[in-house]
């Protein structure tokens, strides 16, 4: 009987492991409305929406996260009057 030594045995399962550890972490990317850091993590197709740490469609990701309103709920007052003298002296 030819067998393999232990050190061999030992090298070619550390190395299957490897392969179907590698091919498990390739295969496993999120899914829309999970949790990303980056665009890699999402599954083809999909962005990480930075702003919700979320995969996204690239087409609803691609919208405005925030809005602001169409009125303002008080009056600005101006700084300073438009014919008034610079705050600091022209070097």
């Amino acid at each position: 009987m030819n067998r393999l030594p232990i050190v061999a045995r030992r090298i070619v399962l550390a190395a299957v492991c490897f392969a179907a550890i590698a091919g498990a972490a390739v295969a496993c990317k999120q899914q829309e409305g999970e949790r990303c850091q980056t665009d890699d993590d999402c599954d083809t197709g999909l962005v990480c929406n930075q702003a919700t740490a979320q995969c996204a469609s690239s087409s609803s990701s691609t919208a405005i996260d925030a809005t602001t309103p169409d009125f303002l709920d008080a009056e600005l007052d101006p700084d300073a009057p438009v014919d008034a003298e610079p705050d600091a002296p022209d070097a």
